[in-house]
């Protein structure tokens, strides 16, 4: 005879599954209704690595200035990555990143809760208010098709990684991140300074690995032109974009402030900034250690994350995203502040989440995006960092 409690079980357990079956379904019908509504028009930045994917199928050149401000700028084995997605229709593709996107996001935000020291607030209220704060950078990441959650969401997994001691993997997905964008660099100085060398080893040997594997396709020869031509690229795109009006990094918005009149000025001001945030950080690296802490890397590492848009050449202000894990860490801790940084905080992620054209209007909106005026969100948000690692509170 059944079993009346087990029967009861297994009926629930079939309900629960439906329920989240249901659920799921609904999830993925309205974010495609956001996709055709809104992303599918655009996803620029995702054709031009979709077009990379194909020529390295057919053996072409990857780098072509013809392709002006288009031009694909990633290492060539990336190429090999966008490959899997130009076997398949264009709009297919999309469809398919614009999900994964959506995944890397969501987990990013989970992942990056479970790195915490401790939790003091629920993962909801962390992750959903976390959301809010970054929608706007999320949204135009996605619209674009860029490559920056996906490269967050392998960052937030490298410090996983770390945290749990699994070096070798951490130094994996430290050096396939670098494929993409030179951003996780920033991490190899900490690294060596906390005699993580594993990870630092087995980096350096999948970046090794990458720069050879394109041979496969254009031998040896032509992948050291393709190389040489990567470089090139990298070298004139850049200086010319420093200064343009949507570049949001450290430099553009001294750059900016000045007037764009003093180029030494500009540098020297850039220098101090970097010098200081770079003493900031060394100790708070040293006051974690002398304090025993549990987990300081998460915020250390959510420190070095912050600082990736801060200090690239070209940080669109969408490249803010990287504050994610700096974001979950003060939102979670919150409560550790007192009334009077509290409410500095809280207004400062208001005005990230509310820094939109629609709640700004068209002229406040522009002076805010054209002056790189989140430059100074970020700066707040390091400097909350800064007092939690004074307080000894992570």
């Amino acid at each position: 005879m059944n079993d009346p409690k087990l029967t009861k079980i297994k009926d629930t357990s079939w309900k629960r599954i439906a329920l989240f079956g249901l659920i799921g379904i609904l999830i993925i019908g309205f974010f495609y209704g956001v996709y055709l509504g809104w992303v599918k028009k655009d996803m620029s930045d995702f054709g031009v690595c979709y077009r990379a994917g194909q020529r390295i199928l057919w053996g072409e050149t990857l780098y072509r200035t013809v392709d002006g401000h288009l031009q694909y700028k990633y290492a060539p084995v990336s190429a090999l990555f966008y490959s899997a997605f130009a076997a398949l229709p264009y709009e297919v593709a999309k469809v398919i990143w614009y999900y994964l996107e959506i995944f890397c996001l969501f987990a990013g935000f989970w992942i990056s809760y479970r790195c915490l020291p401790s939790w003091q607030k629920r993962k909801w209220f962390v992750i959903g208010l976390g959301l809010l704060i970054l929608a706007k950078y999320a949204g135009r990441e996605i619209e674009l098709g860029q490559v920056n959650i996906f490269l967050i969401f392998i960052l937030i997994l490298m410090l996983l990684a770390s945290i749990k001691k699994r070096e070798f993997a951490s130094g994996i997905l430290w050096g396939i991140s670098i494929f993409f964008k030179p951003y996780a660099l920033v991490f190899l100085p900490y690294f060596l300074l906390k005699r993580r060398l594993k990870i630092v080893a087995s980096g350096v040997a999948v970046l090794a690995l990458g720069l050879i594997l394109p041979a496969v396709i254009f031998g040896w020869a032509g992948n050291l032109v393709v190389l040489r031509e990567w470089v090139g690229t990298l070298s004139q795109s850049t200086p010319v974009l420093m200064a343009v009006s949507d570049n949001a990094s450290l430099y553009a918005f001294l750059w900016k402030l000045l007037g764009g009149q003093d180029k030494v000025w500009v540098e020297i001001l850039f220098g101090a900034v970097f010098a200081a945030l770079g003493a900031a950080f060394l100790w708070m690296m040293g006051l974690g250690k002398k304090s025993s802490l549990e987990r300081p890397e998460t915020l250390e590492a959510s420190f070095l994350f912050t600082l990736i848009p801060v200090f690239s050449p070209l940080g669109w202000y969408y490249n803010y995203l990287y504050a994610l894990p700096a974001v979950v860490l003060l939102l979670n801790y919150i409560g550790r502040f007192p009334p009077a940084l509290k409410y500095i905080l809280a207004g400062n992620f208001i005005i990230i989440g509310a820094s939109l054209r629609e709640i700004l209007g068209k002229t406040l909106f522009r002076f805010y995006n054209r002056k790189s005026l989140m430059v100074i969100n970020a700066l707040i948000i390091l400097g909350g960092l800064a007092y939690l690692r004074l307080k000894k509170r992570a």
